[in-house]
């Protein structure tokens, strides 16, 4: 697909600009210069011409910005991926040096670049976009991507650079796409600031995708990325870490935050990472509690055991710590990591599938009630208000994860304990060992 990037520095405009042209605020915006940091990719159209577009992280000079190796890494690659630029500037603050060194590293890849003054808020301002010519590129339009002013003048001259051969290639990969939407497995990979969530994510995928460094709090926007293993389909949503709430401040880790939850809620299977020198803390405790709050089947991956001395017992003692701080994800099964060395990649797909799988699951009414009566000669419910609670019939409810409809006499009499030591003995008996349940009890007419 055609593949249409935004360059340049930071605090531009460059992820307003990307939000108005796919038409849904997905970049993260906020007025903090160098908010964008990994590329983040949408598939849009404009007049009925579908094109990918590219949100990159702001180029910075030098190195007075901690990310700025990173972010001049993630542009770099796409010079070569890209085959057409949008290189915003600023109208208001006019041309900078910075600009100009973009427009040198532009220039050398002999591909289409079109200059967005941004920030051209009202026509009568359009006379501060001639001063960007000056950076050699013959079209120049004025922009505001806050007032929508000019982005359809701008994305005109986009799609006539687009090929008819790429506009049905395109249109055909939208159709198989949306064939083949329902069978793929959305992944939300969460877990606090730097327990190596993107370089597992680029560990899976083969590439440098996000951008992976040792500085907490790397990834900001939450990047969905399609990979396919096996015949399986993968949608990974690569999250923001989950910080302690007296550590973020309103502004962009607010946002950032409430776009792991979104990913969280969107996502079929969700890994939790955490780091294996550190075990699980309060705060993986926490992260750990909302997988269980919304009932997602899960699994918990504990990451760069490759600082870990490599013996049995250590590696024990950490999946058994793990298990115990978290001991209220009984189904989420453990798997050990070295995203660096690229260890249990592959245990890691296998599970996703299997827990996917089993989330989906469904059980005949019959097997189900042979099962219930089965756990029921084990141990029956207690009394309530000095009479026997009684479990009737049950049946699976439609959807994900596994919810099924228990008929009884009393249903506020079936306390927590005696509910869990049912889920457990169901799981096991069916085969939801690996994934959630929950069960509905509902009166009926007492005997």
């Amino acid at each position: 697909m055609f593949r249409v990037a935004i360059v340049g520095r930071p605090n531009v405009g460059k992820s307003s600009l990307f939000n108005r042209i796919i038409g849904k605020r997905k970049a993260i915006v906020e007025d903090i210069p160098g908010v964008t940091r990994d590329r983040v990719v949408a598939k849009t159209e404009w007049l009925g011409v579908p094109f990918e577009v590219v949100d990159t992280g702001g180029y910075i000079e030098g190195d007075e910005d901690k990310f700025a190796p990173y972010i001049r890494k993630q542009i770099e690659k796409e010079l070569d991926l890209s085959d057409l630029f949008i290189f915003v500037v600023d109208g208001k603050e006019g041309l900078t040096p910075t600009d100009k060194d973009i427009a040198k590293i532009l220039h050398k890849t002999k591909k289409p670049v079109l200059v967005a003054v941004n920030k051209i808020d009202d026509p009568s301002h359009e006379d501060r976009i001639y001063e960007f010519y000056e950076l050699g590129f013959d079209k120049v339009f004025p922009v505001s991507s806050i007032q929508k002013y000019g982005v359809g003048d701008l994305l005109d001259e986009v799609v006539k650079h687009i090929p008819d051969y790429e506009v049905e290639a395109a249109k055909e990969e939208i159709k198989q796409e949306k064939k083949e939407k329902d069978e793929v497995i959305k992944v939300a990979i969460v877990g606090k600031p730097n327990a190596g969530k993107s370089s597992l994510l680029n560990a899976i995928l083969g590439e440098e995708r996000a951008v992976v460094s040792n500085i907490p709090g790397t990834t900001r926007d939450v990047i969905d990325t399609l990979f396919e293993w096996n015949g399986h389909k993968f949608l990974f949503l690569d999250t923001a870490g989950l910080r302690k709430k007296s550590k973020v401040d309103y502004g962009i880790e607010f946002f950032s935050v409430g776009r792991t939850l979104e990913a969280l809620k969107r996502a079929d299977v969700v890994v939790h990472v955490i780091d294996a020198k550190e075990g699980a803390t309060e705060q993986d405790t926490k992260i750990a509690h909302l997988i269980q709050k919304y009932s997602k089947p899960a699994i918990i991956v504990i990451n760069k055991i490759d600082t870990l001395p490599q013996r049995k017992e250590v590696l024990n003692r950490i999946k058994n710590q793990v298990r115990e701080r978290l001991y209220f994800l009984p189904y989420a099964p453990i798997v050990l990591t070295s995203a660096k060395q690229k260890r249990g990649i592959k245990q890691l797909l296998q599970e996703i599938v299997e827990v996917y799988n089993q989330a989906w699951k469904r059980v005949g009414t019959g097997q189900l009630n042979r099962a219930l009566q089965q756990i029921l000669s084990l141990r029956q419910p207690p009394a309530y208000r000095g009479k026997p609670l009684k479990i009737y019939y049950a049946t699976q409810l439609e959807g994900k994860p596994p919810c099924f409809l228990m008929f009884v006499n009393y249903p506020e009499g079936f306390k927590e304990h005696y509910v869990r030591f049912l889920e457990n003995n169901l799981r096991e008996i069916l085969g939801f060992e690996k994934a959630p349940i929950k069960l509905i009890f509902r009166g009926r007419d007492r005997e």
